[in-house]
């Protein structure tokens, strides 16, 4: 068969896949995807999720209108039939597409564009003639079958009937990233669902903008503006964003002055107009108002060498009894501080060196408590027991059993041992899911574990601190 030689424009990377060079991919002459290049497979047992044609699929050679699949012999690319009104269209994995037209003698490869919200919007004609522009991932998510479970029980039969009921997710959250591994079609509740996850994160974002922050007006580099009483201009906004409204400026640079004050090769000075004046303005972390009994203690020289963490010549280190941690710069006492409240084993990374929050907390509050519960393990067991990672490792445990309470008076040091037969004697209660009214109560988790016949009391931890597992559910008996 003869194939009309016929320049089109094709993008690099469909070029690529489609078998041709990389030297020249503005013109593309159209038989380096002629129909003779590519392959007709039928899969006749593809249901192991993203197939590309292994044994265990039993892939054969047919007839072009029995395809559910094509190859490119060059390329090797596979590509799986759309189907839900567009039969005749196939899609890879790397959402290009091949529409062939109703004799199987010809094809297009329809080619996506990034609309203005960053989506891939493909335009492919159905098998009834008529032309659908979507997101290119619901296309080949569809062909590869990355479809929730929920939505394959109503998912319409035409792609055109999905609207918004039905709607492709990107896994990782990069609408970017159209790669059919990173692609999932939904239903709109399960969407919903996911996307709301997302509300910390957006939480944060908000929060970038209402962190407060001190201003420092300048007249030039070096040279502060005073105001009439012969004071430097200094502004603290209990909200960013009221500095961002009222001089008309980006998040980012307020970040940025931020970021880069205490380095001296970039420049940190914002421009604005402050009272008709052109001004400079540089930003600085706003050093929160201490907390109602709040005590802040420096990580001492001790401290950072029993850590085996080196001293920073640029920052000191301030730990809080009320779960914060402040970060100064040493040259322009510029401190930024950091709220560990409700966090579940929260890490922190000082000097490249990743550690947890209420072990530092621990160690600076309780080191004369820490010497001495050593120095009586020593007298009670011979074994020297340290702070620093290793065989007799020190445990922080949290003494009223939250994970989360990092306050200094709720840190205590235990070995391993003691801090598991603590965990094993608290008393709680058990009963059979559905049978509340015959619960038994038990003086400590080990108890429960003997009665109930299980050789350790993992199993009962589980129960009771998922309320539930397995036929059984469970709580802690607070004394």
């Amino acid at each position: 068969m003869t194939t009309k030689i016929t320049k089109v424009k094709m993008s690099k990377r469909n070029a690529v896949e489609m078998g041709a060079g990389l030297d020249d991919t503005e013109d593309r002459k159209k038989q380096c995807v002629g129909i003779e290049d590519l392959v007709f497979l039928l899969f006749t047992a593809a249901s192991c999720g993203l197939c590309q044609g292994c044994d265990l699929c039993h892939p054969k050679e047919c007839k072009p209108e029995e395809a559910n699949a094509i190859e490119n012999k060059k390329s090797g690319t596979i590509y799986k039939r759309v189907g839900h009104g567009f039969d005749l269209t196939f899609a890879s994995l790397t959402c290009l597409f091949i529409r062939m037209r109703e004799d199987f003698k010809r094809h297009t490869t329809p080619t996506a564009k990034d609309n203005a919200r960053g989506r891939s919007i493909v335009p492919i004609t159905d098998d009834y003639g008529k032309t659908f522009g979507t997101q290119a991932l619901k296309f080949a998510s569809l062909a590869w079958g990355q479809v929730s479970q929920l939505a394959k029980l109503d998912l319409p039969d035409r792609l055109r009937e999905f609207r918004n009921d039905f709607q492709v997710d990107h896994i990782d959250g990069n609408k970017r990233n159209n790669d059919v591994s990173n692609g999932m079609i939904m239903t709109k509740a399960e969407h919903n669902a996911k996307t709301t996850l997302l509300a910390e994160q957006t939480a944060k974002q908000a929060m970038n903008r209402s962190a407060p922050c001190t201003m420092t007006v300048l007249v030039s580099k070096g040279n502060p503006l005073h105001d009439s009483a012969g004071n430097p201009v200094v502004i603290n906004y209990d909200h960013r964003k009221k500095a961002m409204i009222r001089f008309s400026l980006n998040s980012v640079d307020i970040v940025d002055s931020i970021r880069y004050e205490d380095k001296p090769t970039r420049n940190s000075l914002v421009k604005i107009n402050y009272n008709g004046q052109d001004c400079l303005a540089q930003f600085s972390w706003y050093d929160l108002p201490h907390l109602e009994g709040e005590i802040w203690k420096p990580v001492t020289a001790a401290d950072h060498l029993t850590l085996e963490l080196p001293i920073s010549e640029l920052l000191e280190y301030y730990v809080s009894n009320m779960e914060r941690f402040k970060t100064v710069t040493k040259s322009t006492q510029n401190a930024k501080i950091t709220n560990y409240q409700g966090k579940k084993r929260p890490p922190i990374k000082l000097m490249k060196k990743n550690l947890y929050f209420y072990r530092i907390v621990a160690l600076v509050f309780h080191r004369k408590a820490m010497d001495k519960y050593i120095l009586e393990q020593y007298v009670k067991t011979g074994i020297v027991w340290t702070f620093a990672p290793g065989p007799y490792q020190l445990e922080v445990d949290h003494i009223d059993f939250n994970p989360t309470n990092h306050c200094a008076n709720n840190l205590q040091f235990l070995t391993p041992q003691e801090n598991k037969a603590r965990s094993n004697g608290r008393p709680c209660r058990i009963w059979k899911i559905g049978k509340k009214y015959a619960e038994i109560e038990y003086p400590s988790v080990t108890a429960a574990a003997k009665a109930m016949g299980h050789k350790d009391p993992s199993s009962v931890h589980r129960i009771l601190k998922n309320n539930t597992y397995k036929n059984w559910c469970g709580e802690y008996i607070e004394e």
